[in-house]
C-alpha cells in the first residue's frame, strides 16, 4: 500500500491525542486516585506503538511518527488474512508490537533488536487495542467494552467441532491484547495484583463509563548521584540526577525535587555550596537559571512509575554521557540513548552509598526499561553554522596573545544526540608552556550560549586587547 501523507498525519494525531494522554496512577493508590464501577481491564504490553491501516485487500503499518519501518513481516501477513474475511472495505487500528518471550515479559528494547534481525522478526506479535476507523467513519462508542467486542469479532475465529460446539480460536501473533471486566475498584486492584504483582506484567490500562483512561504502573526505586543543582527561596530547587557506567562516566537522566522537605533542601543547599566545579555542559532550569554543577558525592534514593525509552514522536530518548575529572569538572562526551522520567519522588539521602559502578550503577535502569538504539545514521547530519567569531589580540614586546571566541548553531539537535548550541574559545599564549588553551560550552537556547559567549569576553578582554576583524 502507498502511505499517504493523511495516513502519517492519522498515526501522529493518535499518539498525541489518545494515547499520549492516559492518566498515570500509581498501583499502590489505584483506590484512592480512580473513579467510576465499570471497567475494562488491559494488559499493558512494553512494546512499540502501530497504527495499522486496511484498504481493499492491502495493508501498512506505521509507527507513532508516521513512519513505516517495517513491511512485510508475518503478522502484518496475518493482520491482512483476518481482514480479507472481516468483510470490511478499510479499517484503521491501533496495536502494540512487541516480541512475545516464554520467561518474563515482552521489554520495548525487543522490537528494534528484532527487526534487525531476520529470525526474529518474524516471531513478532501484534495486540490491537483500539479501534480508530471503520469503513471510513471513525469508530466512536460509549464504552470501550463495545471496542473490545469488535476486536474479537475481527481477530478471533470461530470453528464449529464434530459435534457441532462453537470453538474460539485466538492467533499467537496477532490478536486483541488480554482484557478483563470489573465492576468495581477492588476488581481492578485485584487484578493489579494478579498480573503486574504476580505475573510481573508491565502495568494495566484501565477505561471507565466515563471515558477516561488510566495507565497503572508499578514504582520502582533507584540509587543516583547528585551532579547538579538550582537554589530557590527555600533552598535546593531541583537536583540532577546520573547514573554510572561501567567504564566510569556518568549518564544524566533526571531533574526533579518533589518529596524532599524544606528542611532538607537548605541544608542540601549549603552543603551543596561547597562541591562547586566547572563544567563544559550547562543545563537551564523552567526559570532560565543554569544549574550549578558540583562534586559527585552525594548519592539519593529516587523513585518514579516509568521509564521512557521513546517519545511521543517516537523518537529514541538520548542522555548526556557526562565525564568528571578534579581538573576540569565535567566534560560532555556527548548524547546517548537513554530514558526519560516519569512520577519522580526523592524518598532519602543514602548515607551508605557512594557514586560507584556499584551503587549507582547504569543497570538500575536498564533493568527497568532497556534502552533502544540509536537510529540517527552520523552520514545523514546536517552541517554546522557558524552563528558568530570574535578574535582579540594583543602584543607586548615579542610576546603575542590570542583570544578566539566561536558560537556554532550544530543543526542536530533533532536526532537527541547532540545540542543546539556550542560555545567554542581559545586562548594562545606564544609564551606559555602550555600555549593554547581551549575550553566549551554547551546549551539548547541561543540566549544562554550567547551570554555564555559575552561572560567569556568580559573576564578575557580587558585594556590593550584589539579586536581583529578580518
Amino acid at each position: 500500500m502507498e502511505i499517504s501523507q493523511e495516513m502519517s498525519q492519522k498515526a501522529i494525531n493518535y499518539k498525541k491525542n489518545v494515547a499520549g494522554k492516559f492518566m498515570l496512577i500509581e498501583g499502590a493508590k489505584i483506590k484512592s486516585r480512580m473513579a467510576g464501577e465499570d471497567f475494562c481491564v488491559t494488559r499493558k504490553i512494553d512494546g512499540h506503538l502501530q497504527i495499522l491501516f486496511y484498504n481493499d485487500g492491502e495493508v501498512a503499518m506505521l509507527n507513532s511518527n508516521g513512519k513505516q519501518k517495517a513491511d512485510g513481516i508475518e503478522c502484518l501477513k496475518t493482520f491482512a488474512f483476518f481482514m480479507s474475511k472481516s468483510g470490511l472495505k478499510s479499517a484503521v487500528f491501533a496495536a502494540e508490537l512487541y516480541l512475545p518471550r516464554e520467561e518474563g515479559r515482552p521489554r520495548c528494547g525487543d522490537v528494534s533488536r528484532a527487526l534487525a534481525d531476520e529470525e526474529e522478526r518474524e516471531k513478532l506479535a501484534l495486540a490491537f487495542f483500539d479501534i480508530i476507523e471503520i469503513d471510513g467513519q471513525s469508530f466512536v462508542t460509549e464504552h470501550y467494552k463495545e471496542v473490545h467486542e469488535r476486536l474479537k469479532q475481527i481477530f478471533i475465529r470461530k470453528t464449529k467441532n464434530e459435534k457441532g460446539l462453537v470453538i474460539t480460536k485466538s492467533n499467537s501473533i496477532c490478536g486483541p491484547v488480554q482484557m478483563r471486566a470489573a465492576s468495581s475498584i477492588d476488581e481492578v486492584k485485584q487484578i493489579y495484583e494478579e498480573w503486574v504483582e504476580g505475573e510481573g506484567a508491565e502495568g494495566l490500562v484501565v477505561h471507565n463509563e466515563t471515558n477516561i483512561i488510566y495507565k497503572i504502573k508499578p514504582r520502582h526505586t533507584v540509587d543516583a548521584a547528585v551532579i547538579g543543582y538550582t537554589t530557590g527561596d527555600r533552598g535546593v530547587r531541583d537536583l540532577m540526577m546520573a547514573v554510572m557506567l561501567e567504564d566510569g562516566a556518568y549518564q544524566m537522566f533526571a531533574l526533579g525535587s518533589s518529596g524532599i522537605s524544606d528542611e532538607d533542601r537548605q541544608s542540601l543547599a549549603a552543603r551543596l555550596a561547597d562541591n562547586h566545579v566547572e563544567s563544559q555542559y550547562v543545563l537551564s532550569d523552567s526559570r532560565g537559571i543554569a544549574y550549578q554543577m558540583v562534586q559527585p558525592k552525594i548519592v539519593y534514593e529516587i523513585s518514579f512509575l516509568e521509564l521512557v525509552a521513546r517519545g511521543n514522536d517516537d523518537k529514541v530518548k538520548t542522555n548526556p554521557l557526562l565525564r568528571y575529572t578534579d581538573e576540569q569538572g565535567w566534560i560532555l562526551d556527548g548524547m546517548i540513548p537513554g530514558v526519560s522520567v516519569l512520577g519522580i519522588s526523592f524518598n532519602k539521602e543514602r548515607t551508605d552509598k557512594t557514586p560507584s559502578t556499584t551503587d549507582v550503577r547504569v543497570s538500575q535502569l536498564t533493568d527497568i526499561c532497556p534502552f533502544e538504539e540509536q537510529e540517527c545514521s552520523v552520514s545523514n547530519l546536517e552541517k554546522s553554522t557558524l552563528l558568530e567569531r570574535r578574535v582579540f589580540k594583543k602584543v607586548s614586546k615579542d610576546k603575542v596573545m590570542l583570544h578566539k571566541f566561536l558560537i556554532w548553531k550544530t543543526n542536530k539537535e533533532q536526532t537527541g544526540r547532540y545540542p543546539a548550541y556550542v560555545f567554542y574559545h581559545t586562548d594562545y599564549s606564544s609564551s606559555r608552556k602550555e600555549m593554547i588553551k581551549r575550553d566549551m560550552a554547551f546549551s539548547n537556547s541561543e540566549e544562554q550560549i550567547r551570554e555564555i559567549m559575552s561572560t567569556e569576553i568580559a573576564d578575557n578582554i580587558k585594556k590593550g586587547w584589539e579586536e581583529v576583524t578580518d
